[in-house]
């Protein structure tokens, strides 16, 4: 507890103090209250027990604010601020996504579920036994690199399929496997192209958000896709021609 004395008066009253910033003073008095004419004199601190001057702020001199719910507390400034209430900010309006931003995030959506059909990678059937290859990155670099051996040895190669360890497999499951993952590719980044392509057309929201990742192409987006898959097809079929006769 303190005792707190209001300069050019002779009331001394009894609270605590403690700074709110620097500019301003908290007084929570316990019992009797100053006036504001009192607190413009600016105040002492005095010893509880002999009243000897303690610390002196003439400078504190301004009510700064007063609570409805805590009547005995005051805060008082040194530079002649005083509180005010800051004007009520309206509510934000709710954000309404546009046509675009809806496309946008639909795109979004549908380029990962491609990637990942593409990266969960194939299964292989390999002497009577399903194999899963994944093809992430990496895994496409290293299948590549066995097929491109094979290509041009025709010797079997050790690989691995999903958690296993590495095992022999014939120059023709080598093969077999980088087609598959190559043509499973092939079509996810086709179909997922002119899928797009569509999106782009559509003019409501309702419709781009009902677009989902593996519904069927249908006019020029599905002929476009055909020829692709066909060409995709071929080259394939030549390069592995091209080495049957070598």
């Amino acid at each position: 507890m303190e005792k707190i004395h209001f300069y050019q008066t002779s009331t001394i009253y009894e609270g605590t103090t403690d700074f709110l910033t620097k500019h301003i003073i908290v007084i929570e008095f316990n019992d009797a209250c100053p006036t504001v004419s009192e607190i413009a004199n600016g105040f002492q601190i005095l010893n509880e027990n002999n009243e000897f001057v303690q610390a002196e702020y003439p400078e504190f001199n301004t009510l700064y604010r007063t609570y409805d719910d805590k009547p005995n507390r005051f805060e008082i400034s040194d530079d002649g601020s005083v509180y005010v209430e800051p004007e009520p900010q309206p509510e934000p309006e709710p954000y309404v996504p546009t046509l675009e931003d809806i496309k946008t995030q639909k795109t979004y959506e549908l380029s990962y579920k491609c990637n990942r059909m593409i990266v969960d990678g194939v299964d292989i059937d390999i002497d009577g036994n399903t194999e899963h290859f994944s093809y992430k990155e990496e895994d496409q670099v290293n299948i590549k690199e066995i097929f491109d051996l094979v290509a041009q040895t025709n010797v079997p190669m050790y690989y691995h399929s999903d958690g296993n360890s590495c095992k022999l497999y014939t120059a023709e499951q080598i093969i077999e496997l980088y087609s598959t993952a190559t043509m499973n590719k092939m079509h996810h980044v086709t179909y997922f192209n002119q899928l797009k392509l569509y999106l782009d057309t559509l003019e409501t929201k309702e419709e781009v958000e009902e677009i989902e990742y593996g519904q069927d192409l249908t006019g020029e987006y599905l002929d476009t896709y055909n020829t692709s898959m066909e060409q995709a097809k071929l080259l394939l079929k030549t390069l592995l021609d091209s080495r049957k006769q070598d």
